[in-house]
């Protein structure tokens, strides 16, 4: 199905929108509000069969028990079960494997403990565990669940060999896929607005494929994209069992925080949604770039899956690896555009510089729009001296520049401001200038400095009406999951691709180059009061490559922590870095 060619996805949503009351229009935006606020961390319960405990820290009574606790255990009751010391329910051993994972200190998901026989009939059980908010958490879990797990360090292998080509996130699905028996595999990428798309995907049995397809972001909100951070794998391992309710003492003051439990339950929605899915089981893996979430790795399997906790260690190895070569190629790409942007910046300053005087600068400038124009990420530039306009590049005839400078105009005086949509600064945008960014240079100066890029003509598919990703009950109350996840096409037009925080960084960088030198500008003055100007502007550069730099080696060294070479060639390299890391703060504290 297609809407009409001529909406963005943007008008698309809004065109959709407006076809309900204002009223319908309102309870929409207040459900999408509560889903949400859903406080899924503090959900109440567990993933049976597992089990859950939670203990003091200090005196060792069990304060949280999922309600299954009691079977295991033959307690009785729920009240015979909570205040008991943990001994009393775990032998020796057991709890010396448990503080031995403690005193390792790593925040974050439960790590495998131990197996151990558990209950009167001692029977075996998987047991991991962590600590938060002086609470020791156990997660007690059938031991033998799930099939073996094999070939991991070889996918490890494998995902080196296809690190350095085009097929690096398809040998990721396909490599999870072969360890874990998962049905469909996919590489799911968050993009800047938090929607995703599958970029990558491997299939085995009936299920449909989803390669190349959108989701909106509600599909998966800001708390859960927070909960994917700090839990690297999660499982779902049946989407019909019955949650296990969590019970407390009243000697806890709120609710137990379960952020990094992985038999947390799950939302009733999220459920809701994978069944309308076709989908019994699930698993994600988080792949986490520069500390951010970059994607996913999403399972689904047409029946019940369960995944134990020795499975699921070596899936997190396998997601961190693919993080680690994820997180050292975007380094190396950026380093390398930041590069091709430094040495454009500095042949236009040293041409600037050279000129003989502010007159010949100005005069000088037009020649080297080329040079500007390697300085940022645009396809055109134009800048207006002498009261003419002079540019290059992908630009817009004489009209589009002057509704292009009535624009920049009415941005105020922040001296920067930038937009995707062509409609936004003219009525009719053509493809080759569509998106603008408008550099003021100089401040209280009328003259602007404008970039321009091409439209990013594309079909996307979603998985669904991205308008429409819940239904809603009448009164507006509550949401649930769409139901239906086919195919739905948007002709996206009049948008280039967006402009970034990197973006404005170099557009700042290169304003300050421009500005020493252009006479229009209020930096013209005596030589003494222009030196004084720059050397400010020297030290704001100086501060910001310094920063930059350190913030790339520190990126780097935690790379090496992830890495596996040498091990005296590893302490040298991280001692060096950790000195020039110094170094370039120091540098920057100073500057400041």
């Amino acid at each position: 199905m297609k809407p009409d060619p001529k909406l963005s996805a943007p008008d698309l949503s809004r065109h959709a929108l407006s076809e309900q009351s204002p009223s319908a229009d309102a309870r929409f935006e207040h459900a999408l509000a509560e889903c949400a606020r859903e406080p899924i961390h503090v959900i109440g319960a567990v993933q049976p069969p597992g089990v859950l405990l939670a203990y003091h820290a200090r005196d060792l009574r069990i304060l949280a028990a999922s309600a299954n606790a009691v079977e295991l255990f033959d307690a009785g009751d729920m009240a015979a079960l909570l205040h008991q010391p943990i001994e009393a329910l775990l032998d020796r051993a057991s709890l010396a494997a448990v503080n031995a994972v403690l005193a390792r200190g790593e925040s974050g998901a439960s790590q495998f403990a131990c197996a151990a026989n558990v209950g009167p009939m001692g029977a075996l059980h998987d047991i991991s565990t962590h600590a938060a908010g002086g609470l020791v958490h156990l997660e007690i879990e059938p031991s033998g669940l799930g099939q073996a797990l094999e070939g991991g360090h070889a996918m490890v292998s494998g995902l080196d060999a296809a690190a350095g080509n085009g097929d690096f996130l398809p040998s990721i699905a396909r490599q999870v896929q072969r360890i874990s028996g998962y049905d469909r595999v996919m590489v799911y990428r968050f993009l800047p607005d938090y929607s995703g798309e599958v970029v990558a995907e491997a299939l085995a049995g009936g299920l449909a494929s989803y390669e190349g397809l959108r989701y909106p972001a509600s599909d998966i909100p800001p708390q859960a994209r927070a909960l994917y951070l700090r839990n690297r794998v999660r499982v779902i391992a049946d989407v019909t069992a019955e949650p296990q309710p969590l019970m407390q003492s009243p000697e806890l003051e709120g609710p137990l925080d379960m952020s990094f439990d992985v038999l947390r339950a799950v939302s009733p929605v999220h459920l809701q949604y994978l069944r309308n899915m076709g989908v019994a089981a699930s698993m994600s893996i988080s792949l986490v770039v520069d500390g951010r979430l970059w994607g996913l790795v999403a399972c689904h399997h047409g029946s019940p899956r369960p995944v134990n906790a020795r499975q699921r260690t070596a899936l997190e190895m396998v997601g961190r690896h693919a993080s680690m070569i994820l997180d050292a190629h975007e380094l190396r790409g950026s380093a390398r555009i930041d590069a091709v942007r430094r040495s454009h910046r500095d042949a236009l300053e040293g041409r600037l510089h050279r000129a003989a005087g502010p007159e010949a600068a100005s005069a000088l400038l037009p020649e080297m729009l080329d040079l500007v124009l390697g300085s940022v990420e645009a396809d055109g530039v134009a800048v207006c001296l002498d009261g003419g306009w002079h540019v290059h590049g992908a630009t817009p005839d004489g009209e589009g520049l002057a509704h292009a400078l009535a624009w920049a105009g009415t941005q105020g005086h922040a001296g920067a401001a930038a937009t995707a949509r062509g409609a936004d600064w003219h009525p009719d945008a053509q493809p080759d200038a569509c998106g603008l960014f408008a550099v003021r240079l100089g401040q209280g100066s009328g003259v602007w400095l404008l970039l321009f890029r091409r439209e990013q003509r594309e079909t996307l598919r979603w998985a669904g009406r991205p308008d429409r990703p819940f239904q809603m009950d009448p009164d507006g109350t509550h949401i649930g999951p769409r139901a239906s996840f086919e195919a739905w096409e948007v002709d996206v037009r009049a948008l280039s691709a967006a402009w970034t925080g990197r973006d404005f960084e170099l557009a700042r960088r290169l304003r300050m180059v421009v500005e020493r030198y252009i006479p229009e500008q209020p930096l013209r003055g005596t030589c003494g009061a222009e030196d004084g100007v720059r050397s400010d502007s020297d030290r704001s550069m100086l501060r910001w490559d310094a920063r930059e730099h350190a913030t790339r080696l520190r990126r780097l060294a935690e790379l090496l922590d992830g890495a596996s070479p040498e091990r005296g060639r590893l302490e040298r390299l991280r001692a060096l870095l950790t000195q020039m890391e110094d170094e370039l703060g120091a540098m920057a504290d100073a500057l400041d």
